[in-house]
């Protein structure tokens, strides 16, 4: 957790200003070697916690969570690591394809989970349920599980209660999908916000290159009518004598 980091920070910060306090008062002050070393240390201390805090709450702050939320839920971190771990090696007791199947699809979720409360603590509050009661239930019965499914010389009420056990398993692993689908409603949601605003954007883009389009066909079609009258204009006027008058400057010529 970026948590953990704060200390490194303050310690790589501290280092430094203790041994240059503690330089400072062996060679101006003369002091003894034991006033030395706390004044070494009340460097370092003076100098680390300030920087561990300022750090560490900006982490916090970041990760939306309080420091009394964040120790609780590193808590409860600790106590499931090792049920996480015991599901891995449920791995080497598998002795079918059905079993191997649900033991890997239990350790995904279950990974999955960890690792993204581990990741973003607050979303442990989402699936609470999960590190309180399904865990603990789920690693239970499989251990117990493939562990009884190995034994040779089963009755058949073992049997049935083998397959009742992988029935309740198949139970408890939609229970875990169900806490995986409520850890990433949020991540969902965004995601279809985020498509929404994609869709939006491309609609609205798109009705502005059709409006774009129709402007350039305005603009042409009216430069192309004032083209065309400029060219109207310019174009010199032939004037077609009608035949009454013609007939007239015929007989003219005749007469003389």
């Amino acid at each position: 957790m970026k948590y953990n980091a704060s200390y490194i920070f303050g310690a790589i910060f501290a280092v430094p200003i203790a041994l240059l306090t503690g330089f400072i008062s062996m060679n101006f002050f003369q002091l003894d070697m034991w006033l030395d070393s706390l004044v070494m240390a009340g460097g370092y201390l003076g100098a680390f916690f300030p920087i561990q805090m300022t750090t560490g709450n900006k982490y916090l702050k970041e990760m939306g969570v309080t420091k009394q939320d964040y120790k609780y839920i590193r808590q409860q971190m600790k106590i499931a690591e090792p049920k996480i771990k015991q599901l891995l090696v449920q791995y080497k007791k598998v002795r079918s394809i059905t079993d191997f199947r649900n033991v890997n699809e239990i350790n995904k979720i279950a990974r999955t989970i960890y690792k993204s409360v581990q990741k973003d603590p607050k979303k442990f509050f989402k699936v609470d349920s999960f590190f309180f009661s399904h865990l603990d239930n789920t690693v239970n019965l499989l251990d117990q599980f493939l562990y009884l499914s190995r034994m040779p010389h089963k009755t058949a009420e073992d049997k049935q209660l083998l397959y009742n056990a992988r029935l309740t398993l198949d139970e408890l692993k939609r229970t875990l999908q169900a806490d995986l689908k409520a850890l990433n409603s949020s991540d969902y949601e965004q995601m279809k916000v985020e498509i929404d605003l994609a869709s939006i954007q491309k609609t609205s883009h798109q009705i502005q290159i059709q409006s774009d389009n129709a402007k350039s066909e305005n603009i042409n079609h009216t430069t192309n009518k004032q083209q065309a009258l400029e060219y109207n204009e310019q174009k010199p006027v032939n004037f077609k004598r009608s035949k009454q008058y013609a007939h007239v400057n015929e007989r003219k010529d005749i007469n003389e």
